[in-house]
């Protein structure tokens, strides 16, 4: 799996109300990280027993937040693919964006009936 490494940002501790305001996103994002909305997140949403399980909370929040942005960004017109490979032959396959699944996740296993 490739790392990816998630950043955020506080922007603004609310302790009257026990809130912070805090901006995240994918350290490899096309957007600075001030681009992004950020959220009011309650102090009772990290553990702070310790700085182990506090970083922990931190990751659980920020992590689930910009993977959701990853599925959200959109893909560019030129980055689209209308192909499939149908062919193994090079020349068949020049100027055509073809998009193939990351991993070996996606291969068929046989199946015995």
């Amino acid at each position: 799996m490739i790392p990816i490494n998630i950043i955020f940002k506080v922007i603004k501790n609310n302790p009257d109300d026990q809130t912070i305001e805090i901006k995240m996103c994918r350290q490899n994002s096309s957007r600075p990280i001030d681009d992004y909305v950020p959220i009011r997140v309650s102090y009772d949403r990290f553990d702070f027993s310790s700085l182990y399980n506090f970083e922990e909370s931190i990751r659980e929040l920020v992590s689930d937040r910009s993977l959701m942005y990853l599925i959200e960004e959109p893909t560019l017109p030129e980055n689209k693919s209308s192909s499939e490979i149908e062919s193994i032959d090079f020349d068949d396959l020049i100027d055509k964006v073809i998009a193939i699944p990351y991993g070996t996740d996606n291969e068929l296993n046989e199946i015995e009936l």
